[in-house]
């Protein structure tokens, strides 16, 4: 797990240097990370969770950053996401949404329950799309199913339900536009056109990569997994191409 958040800092860092942060507002992230994230970069302030709580940090002077809140969120929680001044929260139990208004200050909003499962989460500014995984995690329900989940979030108070999908064991996940890229561990990544949530078409299957997160940038995809980091080309989603590969060490 410190390889992949030392990945995920490196990509903060590069991101935040190509372009200025000085005028962001708080609901404009300043950052890339992938779905199993646990930290975040939003404007003036850094975001982060532990297994109970998201905090805030004032970062406005690198020298001296301030802790600023520490918010409760309960038991389970894994992930954090930035959009549109949103933080979007992944936990064992559910995902949880919150906003953040003009001082930084997170402000709960609502919550979308699911099975007792490892929950990393992506989102537009109309669906978010979750992934259940139930092997390999502590505290899944036993003879839970392995699950895609698609919520609607058009109205950011009651989030709910529009479709869901059997996945084997699905990890991390990505989003570009239409494209939804979902990580299946040892069994690879799968690439779907999601512009029907409700009906789903794969485009790819890269079988022969162990994918665990995954960041699309522009037509380059980042793929981190147990022991490297990958780069593709998917300008063409039909002939998608590896470009590049480190290994990460123990």
């Amino acid at each position: 797990m410190l390889r992949f958040l030392s990945f995920f800092f490196i990509l903060f860092a590069l991101a935040s240097c190509a372009k200025d942060s000085s005028g962001l507002s708080p609901g404009q992230s300043t950052g890339l990370g992938g779905s199993l994230a646990r930290f975040t970069i939003v404007g003036n302030f850094l975001y982060t969770v532990d297994n109970t709580t998201l905090h805030s940090f004032d970062i406005s002077d690198p020298a001296h950053p301030a802790q600023r809140h520490s918010i409760d969120v309960g038991q389970g929680v894994e992930t954090i996401f930035p959009l549109n001044g949103l933080l979007f929260l992944g936990t064992q139990s559910g995902m949880h949404i919150f906003q953040l208004l003009p001082d930084g200050t997170p402000k709960f909003l609502s919550r979308y329950d699911h099975i007792i499962s490892c929950d990393p989460v992506v989102a537009n500014a109309q669906y978010a799309y979750v992934t259940l995984r139930v092997s390999g995690c502590r505290q899944a329900v036993a003879g839970a199913a392995d699950l895609l989940e698609i919520i609607d979030i058009a109205n950011i108070q009651q989030p709910a339900i529009v479709a869901s999908y059997d996945l084997e064991s699905p990890y991390g996940l990505g989003l570009d536009g239409q494209t939804l890229f979902v990580c299946l561990g040892a069994a690879g990544l799968k690439v779907f056109n999601a512009s029907d949530p409700q009906n789903l078409q794969q485009v790819a299957y890269l079988s022969d990569i162990n994918a665990v997160d995954v960041i699309p940038i522009d037509g380059l995809l980042l793929v981190v997994g147990p022991d490297s980091i990958q780069q593709y080309d998917y300008t063409d989603l039909g002939n998608i191409k590896k470009v590049s590969e480190i290994a990460i060490g123990a």
